[in-house]
This record gives C-alpha cells, structure tokens and sequence, in this order.
C-alpha cells in the first residue's frame, strides 16, 4: 500500500489502553489517514528516573493491541535505537523509511504539547509534521506559546480518564483491568508477572 499520510502516535505505552486506541481511531478518521504507526519508545527523556516495563514487553502490548485494526502498525524505531528516544530524531527516521511525500501527522496529548519548549529541536519537529493534538483531562491549550498554537491541529475527541499509572497500580494489587485495556494485554500482563 502506497502510505500518503502517516500517523504516528508515540508514547511510554506503559502498558497501551482503550483510550489510547480511542484517540487512534478518532486521528485516523479525522485525518483521513491512510494508516497510523504506533512507537513505543524505549528510553523518553522527559520521565528520567521513572520504572518502566521492559521496552519489549511494552512493544509487545502494543503489538497485541493494535492488530484488530488493519489501518494500525507498531514501530520499533525507538525500542532499537540507542540512547534516548527523542521524537525529532525518530521523524527523521521514518521520513527516510517513508520519503519525501508522506506527510506526517503526529499524535500528542494536550500535556505533552504544553510541555513542548522543553523538548528536543521542537521547530524541526514541526517541519517534519503537522502535530495533531487530542485532549487530555484538566489540560487546555490556552498556555501554549503562540507560536506553536496557531500550527495546531486540535482534535474534539471525548476525553478518556484512562491512566496507564492507575493500570500498573491495579494490576500490581491484583485487581482487574480488563475492561481498561483489550483481552489480549490483560492476559499478556498476567502472563508475564508484569507490574507485581
């Protein structure tokens, strides 16, 4: 298939969600996206210190996830790459994979775009892409820099207050996820003891 417009929606996916499915599918039909590549990433700058899942394990689930859907893809981009997982350093990379005529759109959450002066090279992330924007509970836009506010795509998609950091606490006390993230990465986080 002949890919014109890539999504590319990264994350800890610590572990991947419904929600995070949710906004998936709401960017792609919005968008009018010809397929939406997932990115784990393996080491993100801005949660040094913090535990996370092995970055397999992660890649893993998102696997798991996203299969249902034929419009959807994972990337090991970053759970390959040496270092840290820097957005820009991963859009040069698929903008090698997938050429010059692709066009970008990258997935970010209201609270990561409000954090966007502290990342790397963030002008040339938005070279690289049209930076898509979904909301996130108690986060607006009015604090954005105007600079990057007027080259916004914001997205009115309905705000899912699904916590990947509420999962892990419910899955190392035993409790059940199931109807917080598909059958697939429930029993896959079971299997593997993940979060206890």
């Amino acid at each position: 298939m002949n890919i014109q417009r890539l999504g590319i929606y990264g994350g800890t996916f610590d572990p991947i969600h419904t929600g995070h499915l949710v906004i998936a599918r709401g960017v792609v039909e919005y968008c009018a996206l010809d397929r939406l590549l997932f990115v784990p990433s393996a080491r993100p700058p801005h949660k040094r210190g913090q535990a996370f899942a092995p970055p397999d394990d992660r890649y893993r689930m998102t696997q798991l996830a996203a299969w249902h859907d034929p419009r959807f893809e994972v990337s090991d981009t970053e759970i390959n790459r040496p270092g840290l997982s820097y957005t820009v350093d991963t859009l040069e990379a698929l903008r090698g994979t997938y050429g010059a005529a692709c066009v970008f759109h990258l997935v970010i959450g209201a609270d990561s775009l409000l954090e966007i002066d502290t990342w790397h090279a963030p002008d040339r992330v938005f070279e690289l892409a049209t930076v898509v924007t979904v909301p996130r509970p108690g986060k607006d836009l009015t604090g954005l820099d105007p600079r990057w506010r007027d080259r916004v795509v914001a997205l009115k998609l309905p705000e899912i207050d699904i916590s990947s950091t509420d999962i892990r606490r419910r899955a190392g006390a035993g409790l059940p996820i199931g109807h917080l993230v598909p059958e697939e990465v429930a029993d896959y986080i079971e299997e593997r003891g993940l979060y206890r």
